[in-house]
């Protein structure tokens, strides 16, 4: 796979470029394959994150040196098959946090690939220049994201009301924190 920059002992992750966004939206299995190397299953979005492909894949035509910050393709290297797809919500802000989201296809669901890519990206954003935290949101409804979440050594700090799906929780690690876990 090119551009493939994070391993796991199953994994490969690689930043999705805006013309992979894009084929992902448009559900061009035969497109992805050729920009991304692997095969598709089921060529469309990840639960929860079609809503936020649109607007991801035109920043990146505006901006494509911040694309590694946006979504990652996670793919299991036995089978060269996507799983999966853990995203930032963009570059580091101003107090050094970085929000993590992240979506295992259904079929792939309770194989440990969204604890085993969210920490590897995890690790990873704590290499870049000005990363402090990394977040994460989920409603409390959502078991297998907090899990997920917990499981990497996020802890939650804080919750808010959603009008859309109900309370959220604010899950949170430091990188001295991370570092000093592993």
């Amino acid at each position: 796979m090119s551009d493939t920059l994070v391993h796991t002992t199953r994994l490969d992750l690689s930043p999705l470029h805006a013309d992979a966004v894009d084929a992902l939206l448009a559900g061009d299995g035969e497109r992805l394959g050729r920009l991304t190397g692997a095969r598709f299953l089921t060529p469309a979005a990840p639960p929860y994150m079609a809503d936020a492909l649109p607007v991801v894949r035109d920043r990146l035509r505006e901006r494509p040196e911040e694309t590694h910050w946006w979504n990652w393709l996670v793919v299991e290297r036995e089978t060269g098959e996507a799983v999966g797809s853990v995203a930032f919500g963009g570059p580091v802000g101003a107090e050094g946090a970085v929000l993590v989201g992240y979506a295992i296809y259904t079929e792939y669901e309770g194989r440990g690939y969204a604890t085993e890519a969210v920490k590897a990206m995890i690790a990873w954003a704590f290499t870049q220049p000005g990363v402090r935290e990394v977040r994460a949101l989920a409603p409390v409804w959502n078991t297998p994201a907090l899990r997920v979440a917990e499981n990497v050594g996020m802890r939650p700090v804080a919750s808010e009301e959603d009008d859309d799906v109900g309370e959220v929780l604010l899950y949170a690690v430091t990188a001295p924190a991370f570092v000093g876990s592993a």
